[in-house]
């Protein structure tokens, strides 16, 4: 059964699941680059000079994040730290190597270093996505146990083994492998209607994170900081969310409108009704009346925005308002659902909060971003 991933992790020839799923990612990334290298008129190679760095220096950053949040686990047998079959890398620290290499590549080819991020964002996250596939066999990145048999049902959820006996958990690594996929559609379809180079990637760091920011408070095996509640890729996460709101706001030319003060103000509204709900699940259930004021506030500033766009005909367009209804129309239902929760167990209730606090965060992001048609401009040399 699919719901119950092979005990055995070697796929073929002593090679692991886990390592044919990173390095079918990383072909299948490479070859997505390399199309892209024409169009945004860049040098012939840049791909695969960028690849020629990017992969170790990934590979060192992924282990290293992974083992300094982790480091009571090789601290006694500092060889482990070596050993990358059984898994082990995390994605954040593979993302800050390859922004390293990026560098490096941008300086010796003499290319602009905005336009080679635009280069392997789409590739990046399609890459993540087949990525995640080795999580299952690996059985990591999985999620809170299900009880409920209603739930209990592959892909949905999958089966981690406790000794000998099965237990059912979410399988996060699956909804992640999703939103991947939807962010690599959207980053297709938008790529041809950013402003400036570079924005490609911004809006690969606003979607992406904001999916993470939700999967990863789900997930039982995350990597954690100070606390048990603090969870450190889903703090990241949510800073660069709002770090690219933020970037966007600040290239406006006239951004003392109340439209878009109001845009960034709710923005930070969004990222502390996001972390009120960690502590509200991990220990705090009185938290629960302050983290729906929050969303209440949260839907009236999706409300008041939708307004100011309908009355202005500059901002009356289809990219801000479809965004605001659906993270107003959110947001409404989960106020609804939540009625009557105030004492009862609200570990999945929060993660459908957080899901509209990152609708809005990618809502005021769309919002604040002024997309036109237009062809890529070349590359600087």
């Amino acid at each position: 059964m699919l719901s119950r991933p092979p005990l055995d992790r070697i796929a073929f020839w002593g090679i692991s699941w886990y390592s044919l799923f990173i390095v079918a990612g990383v072909v299948i990334g490479i070859g997505l680059a390399g199309r892209e290298e024409k169009r945004l008129r860049l040098p012939s190679d840049t791909a695969i000079d960028f690849a020629i760095w990017a992969i170790p220096l990934a590979l060192v950053g992924a282990r290293l994040y992974y083992v300094f949040f982790r480091w009571d686990a090789f601290a006694g047998d500092l060889l482990s730290i070596f050993n990358v079959r059984g898994g082990g890398l995390a994605i954040y620290g593979g993302v800050l190597g390859g922004l390293l290499a990026a560098r490096i590549v941008s300086r010796r080819k003499g290319i602009a270093l905005a336009s080679l991020l635009d280069l392997v964002a789409p590739s990046l996250v399609l890459g993540q996505a087949i990525g995640r596939w080795g999580n299952y066999f690996n059985m990591e990145a999985y999620g809170f146990r299900l009880s409920d048999p209603a739930l209990q049902f592959f892909p949905f959820a999958v089966e981690i083994p406790v000794g000998d006996v099965w237990y059912w958990h979410m399988a996060t690594f699956f909804y992640e492998f999703c939103w991947d996929l939807l962010v690599f559609a959207l980053l297709m379809a938008i790529r041809r209607y950013t402003r400036r180079k570079g924005d490609v990637f911004c809006f690969y760091l606003l979607l992406y994170c904001a999916g993470r920011t939700v999967i990863e408070g789900l997930r039982e095996d995350s990597l954690t900081f100070l606390s048990e509640f603090v969870r450190i890729s889903q703090v990241f996460s949510a800073l660069v969310c709002v770090a690219v709101v933020v970037v966007f706001f600040l290239r406006l030319k006239r951004r003392g409108q109340p439209l878009f003060i109001l845009a960034l103000i709710s923005t930070l509204l969004a990222l502390a009704g996001c972390f009120i709900g960690e502590f509200e699940r991990g220990a705090y259930a009185f938290l629960f009346v302050y983290a729906q004021l929050l969303l209440l506030a949260l839907l009236l500033c999706q409300l008041v925005l939708a307004a100011l766009c309908l009355f202005d005909e500059r901002r009356r367009k289809v990219k801000n308002l479809v965004p605001l209804a659906v993270a107003a129309l959110f947001a409404a239902g989960v106020l609804l659902a939540g009625i009557g929760r105030a004492n009862v167990s609200n570990q999945l209730y929060v993660s459908w909060r957080q899901i509209a606090c990152m609708l809005h965060m990618i809502a005021s992001g769309m919002l604040l971003y002024p997309f036109r048609r237009g062809e890529p401009a070349r590359a600087a040399r």
